[in-house]
């Protein structure tokens, strides 16, 4: 796989980025999902992005980290996401306050009413007029109190009609963030993909209780961040992953797998780590900043409901188009994103947002410049290629490919082995690049499909195996790919 591209994110972020790994040795492609899910909490009620005359999306992102303990997973979220823990816990305490002030002057209220409404009872029942108890009580009903609301940033441990609920009385904007995916993925939290689908795409979501009034949420946005270790993570797709998969939410998510190529443990001397005290992490201490200008922003216009369009220049529309159309080029059952067509589907979407909250993040509201499209598209690829490595062969489309063209060059060449290298330069097309050819012929070996012989000068001859026309892959449908010419 090719290497994370840092110089992707603008000098202001891509420093943050390495003041949070002087801080906490993590992996620095964690601390870069977690830093975009910041911007992505924070610009989502403040920006949209016009991509067409026709095409309007918002900017929130959906990611996965899947890692281990003992990345530092918590460390990471901790720091970067500070300013929205301490403007929750802020708005907590202020909400505690004015509830209890609200529950006096509510009972006061209702004194007022219940006597209002006696003495038109009262009057009713004599023949009298009631008119100037009913303007009283007009009066008074435009005078009741409001329920306060605590506008919340992230939520960690709550259920899909708790979210519903709070997004409807508080916010439409908030945060679905966990440190600990098992809050998430091994609860309810995920069991309404529906709704998370929804908001993803900028619907309007209704919600019918039977225990009490339907409501609607509009303009609604969730950020969705869930960081989750390997286990939970392939447990929760063992349960529920057909159907989050087939749902699309999964392909709506940036994807990020710490292996040990990209794990940071039995790196972390502590002699080498920075305290964030020590005063001299000034790139985030900047960025603490501007996301405390962007939540105070959000916070004067709270409610009113609208968000700035930011739209491309016209250079970086062409740009976007031009990856669009290399995306949908790259869909098929011999292209590089064979039997990912969801992901690819909704990797233009992801494109654009991206784009628009560096561009907000950097420049405010300005049109889109073509550098923050390039740059979104060299992100989203390489997230794209994680999900492959994730989702990919895991479901063995990739092994069918290879068992499909082998057994089509066994037989043209009447031979009973393949050259590795002839597969490396010849062989499928999504194949040909990358590891990914490597973890295809390791599955396929161990499975008896295929054996593999050193020859004298150490060449790798690829040959059928016991099982190479009975095993589990020759059950794809990409088995059926490739035919004799």
């Amino acid at each position: 796989m090719q290497e994370f591209p840092f110089d992707a994110f603008p000098t202001p972020l891509l420093e943050t980025i390495f003041d949070i790994e002087e801080c906490t040795r993590s992996p620095r492609e964690m601390i870069a999902l977690t830093l975009l899910s910041g911007l992505s909490l924070a610009c989502q009620s403040l920006i949209n992005v016009k991509i067409t005359d026709t095409m309007k999306s918002p900017v929130s992102l959906y990611s996965f980290v899947i890692a281990d303990s003992g990345e530092r997973k918590t460390a990471v979220e901790k720091l970067l996401l500070k300013p929205f823990h301490e403007h929750d816990l802020r708005v907590l305490l202020q909400y505690e306050k004015q509830k209890k002030e609200h529950e006096v002057e509510s009972k006061i209220w209702s004194k007022k009413e219940n006597a209002l409404l006696k003495c038109i009872d009262k009057d009713t029942m004599k023949g009298l007029c009631t008119d100037k108890f009913s303007r009283q009580l007009e009066q008074l009903s435009a005078e009741k109190p409001v329920q306060p609301k605590a506008r919340r940033y992230i939520y960690n441990n709550v259920t899909p009609e708790a979210l519903q609920f709070e997004m409807y009385t508080h916010s439409p904007q908030t945060g679905l963030i966990t440190d600990e995916g098992a809050n998430i993925l091994s609860r309810r939290t995920m069991s309404d993909l529906g709704f998370m689908n929804s908001i993803w795409d900028d619907e309007s979501f209704h919600v019918n209780r039977k225990t009490g009034p339907s409501f609607t949420i509009k303009n609604g946005r969730i950020t969705l961040l869930v960081m989750v270790q390997k286990a939970i993570f392939y447990d929760f797709l063992k349960r529920k992953g057909e159907h989050a998969r087939g749902s699309g939410l999964l392909a709506r998510c940036f994807i990020l797998y710490i292996d040990t190529n990209l794990s940071t443990q039995g790196q972390r001397f502590i002699s080498r780590l920075s305290s964030p005290q020590s005063g001299k992490l000034e790139n985030l201490n900047r960025f603490y900043q501007r996301m405390n200008e962007l939540i105070e922003k959000s916070a004067s216009q709270h409610g009113t409901g609208h968000q700035t369009c930011l739209s491309f220049e016209p250079s970086a529309l062409e740009a976007w188009k031009e990856i669009h159309d290399e995306i949908e080029s790259s869909i098929g059952p011999d292209r590089e994103y064979a039997n990912m067509n969801d992901f690819a589907s909704k990797l233009p979407n992801n494109v654009a947002r991206l784009a628009a909250l560096l561009s907000y993040y950097t420049e405010g509201e300005c049109a889109i410049k073509k550098e923050y499209v390039e740059n979104a598209w060299l992100l989203c690829e390489w997230y794209m290629q994680q999900a492959i490595k994730v989702f990919g062969a895991q479901e063995g489309h990739y092994e069918a490919l290879l068992l499909s063209w082998l057994r089509r060059e066994y037989y043209e060449t009447e031979m009973d082995h393949v050259r590795f290298n002839t597969i490396r330069n010849a062989g499928p097309n999504v194949l040909r690049k990358g590891k990914l050819l490597e973890r295809v012929i390791e599955r396929l070996e161990k499975e008896g499909a295929i054996d593999i012989v050193r020859s004298r000068r150490k060449a790798r001859m690829v040959y059928a195996g016991r099982y190479f026309c009975n095993n589990p892959f020759t059950k794809n449908a990409a088995y059926k790919h490739y035919w004799p010419r």
